[in-house]
C-alpha cells in the first residue's frame, strides 16, 4: 500500500505540471480552444482527489502497519517477560524493563509511519524526474541523473564518516 501510495504521489504531482502546459497550448491557439482548456482544468482537479486519496490509503497503510507490528512486538514481550523467573526479574533493573515495554516498542511504530513512509516516498520523488523528463526533451535527464549520483556520493561519504 505505501508503494503504490508513493508512486501515485508523485506520478500525479508530476501530471499537474504537463496538464497546465497543454492548457497553456489550448489558450494560446488561435482561436483559443476553451473545450480543452475545460477538460484540462477537470483532469487537474481529479487527479490531484485521486492523489489526495492514494495519499490517505498510504499514510493509512503506513500506520496501521506501524501499529500492528508494535502491538505484536508487544505482546510477545510481555509474554516474554511473563515466563521469567523471579531471579530474573529481581536482578533486572525495573525503569529499564520499563522503558523496554514502552519507549523501545514504541520505536517501532515510528520506525513504519513516518519513517519508511517518507523514505519510500522521497526515493520515488527522486526517481520521477527520470521518467517524466524526456517527455519534454532527452537532454533534461541529465540535471536529475546528475542530482542522484552527487546524491549518492554524499550520502555514502557521510555514511563511511559515521562508522566508528
Amino acid at each position: 500500500m505505501v508503494l503504490i501510495g508513493a508512486i501515485s504521489n508523485a506520478g500525479l504531482a508530476a501530471l499537474v505540471p504537463v496538464l497546465i502546459g497543454q492548457a497553456f497550448n489550448a489558450v494560446f491557439e488561435s482561436p483559443p480552444n476553451i473545450n480543452v482548456l475545460v477538460q484540462t482544468a477537470i483532469l487537474i482537479v481529479v487527479s490531484q482527489i485521486v492523489r489526495g486519496v492514494l495519499q490517505f490509503g498510504r499514510n493509512f497503510g503506513a500506520e496501521l502497519t506501524g501499529q500492528r507490528v508494535e502491538r505484536d512486538v508487544r505482546h510477545e514481550l510481555y509474554v516474554s517477560l511473563l515466563g521469567k523467573s523471579m531471579t530474573f526479574h529481581s536482578l533486572q533493573p525495573v525503569g529499564d524493563t520499563m522503558a523496554r515495554a514502552t519507549n523501545d516498542v514504541r520505536e517501532l511504530n515510528l520506525l513504519f509511519n513516518p519513517g519508511l513512509n517518507l523514505v519510500i516516498g522521497s526515493a520515488v520523488f527522486m526517481f520521477m524526474p527520470l521518467i517524466i523528463a524526456p517527455r519534454y526533451h532527452p537532454s533534461l535527464v541529465l540535471t536529475p541523473l546528475l542530482f542522484i549520483v552527487i546524491y549518492y556520493i554524499a550520502i555514502w561519504q557521510y555514511l563511511r564518516e559515521l562508522q566508528p
